[in-house]
């Protein structure tokens, strides 16, 4: 499977292709320290078959009003967000209850709203994106949340629990966060040469403008991404206030790097193009970086994870992202998804899950710390040379989100993002 070079301008970013085209083949995603093993032993792709199971036996949470009982709990997810062992482990929360849950997929946020539209859907939990979240509302799509059924709100980080809540979302009335994730650069370092990699030089971005690695450096296919990139390089830190100079400057500086190093735009370069060979570097996100190696081992490469480094920018430069999790009004089992909610919240749920997808929950307990401690049951989870793919709430709470554009301002963004897209 070669890396896509898909080149549409306006396309809507799916971080999860890697992990549906594992899904299709019939392969789960082991743990680092999986994958470690699988090396020692000299089994990797076997190995990267085994799925990982959630372990809690029990409820995780009793908030004094029951679930209802024989019920189908319907989830409309990202394809493979959630763990099996998420979802069987829940199940066994309920003993009494005879709970079942019920997925269905989507893979764009568009194709998902209108799903939701249709009044036989009936869906109890979504997962939706922060730009996503006020036009639900607007819609009656999704309730507000009962958050004395969702004690669990207590393990989030400080970030979404001060004050008045998250700006997207005072008061987390309507929605929970699910994951984090931070953007970064992702290299080989048996590719890229110690002296150009991003930690080790003045200009950590310098690699895509570097015609030793021409055919051989991508970025993410998003207008936001990769303008954001450009940006920062050339000293922008808060990307969101971008003036039209400045856009033009990186639509300009993309064009170079297009002329320069033949830089391509994919969706799946990090998580097949990196282990592959295609790709020496690759602008990335944490939970892509993480994936890779699972990607690695299941074609019989368990020692990706350690020839892969990644960097992402110090302090208010750093742009994460956050999916979030919400009820649905026209769920038949509203208990019952503040119940799964409160479930995912979880700490060693969260854990486990993140062990399968890649991506981080924001919970206390799920840190870069605790899986660096030699004395954790998470440690090697991670491996040490990827452990700055973690955040934690206070690099989190510092930096910034490329959420919130309004019609006027993705217009803008996008005209200068074209000027780019027509030389790739």
């Amino acid at each position: 499977m070669g890396v896509m070079d898909a080149r549409r301008p306006n396309s809507e970013l799916d971080r999860r292709a890697f992990l549906r085209r594992l899904a299709a083949a019939g392969v789960a995603l082991p743990s680092a320290a999986a994958l470690v093993a699988a090396c020692e032993r000299k089994s990797a792709p076997e190995a990267a078959q085994r799925p990982i199971l959630s372990s809690p036996q029990g409820p995780t949470f009793e908030s004094g009003k029951p679930v209802e009982k024989t019920a189908v709990l319907k989830v409309y997810e990202w394809r493979e967000y959630l763990s099996k062992g998420t979802l069987s482990s829940f199940e066994r929360s309920f003993p009494d209850a005879d709970v079942k849950v019920e997925v269905e997929s989507f893979t764009h946020m568009d194709e998902a709203i209108a799903r939701l539209q249709d009044p036989a859907s009936q869906f109890d939990v979504f997962f939706p994106t922060i730009d996503a979240l006020p036009g639900l509302i607007e819609m009656g799509l999704v309730r507000p949340l009962d958050h004395d059924q969702v004690p669990n709100v207590g393990n989030l980080w400080g970030w979404f629990r001060g004050g008045d809540g998250p700006f997207y979302d005072p008061g987390q009335r309507y929605s929970l966060p699910y994951t984090v994730y931070v953007s970064g650069v992702a290299w080989r370092d048996d590719l890229v040469a110690p002296a150009d990699a991003p930690d080790a030089t003045g200009d950590p971005y310098a690699v895509f403008w570097n015609p030793d690695y021409r055919g051989r450096v991508g970025m993410y296919d998003g207008y936001l991404e990769a303008m954001s990139l450009a940006l920062l390089r050339d000293g922008v830190l808060d990307v969101r206030a971008a003036s039209d100079g400045q856009l033009d400057a990186a639509a300009r500086a993309l064009t170079d790097a297009v002329a320069i190093t033949d830089v391509r735009f994919t969706n799946d370069g990090v998580e097949e193009g990196l282990p592959e060979g295609v790709f020496a570097a690759h602008q990335a996100w944490s939970g892509d970086v993480l994936a890779a190696p699972r990607y690695a081992a299941s074609e019989g490469d368990a020692d990706l994870e350690r020839r892969l480094r990644f960097w992402s920018p110090p302090g208010s430069e750093k742009i994460v992202g956050c999916d979030l999790m919400a009820v649905c009004e026209r769920g038949r089992h509203p208990d019952l998804a503040h119940a799964f909610l409160n479930h995912l919240l979880d700490t060693d749920v969260g854990r486990e899950n993140f062990c399968w997808n890649g991506y981080q929950p924001p919970l206390e307990g799920v840190t870069r710390e605790s899986f660096a401690s030699p004395d954790s049951p998470w440690h090697m989870e991670v491996p040490p040379n990827l452990l700055n793919t973690l955040l934690d709430n206070e690099a989190f709470a510092d930096a910034q989100m490329l959420v919130g554009f309004g019609p006027s301002e993705r217009a803008r963004w996008l005209d200068y993002w074209k000027r780019v897209t027509p030389a790739t």
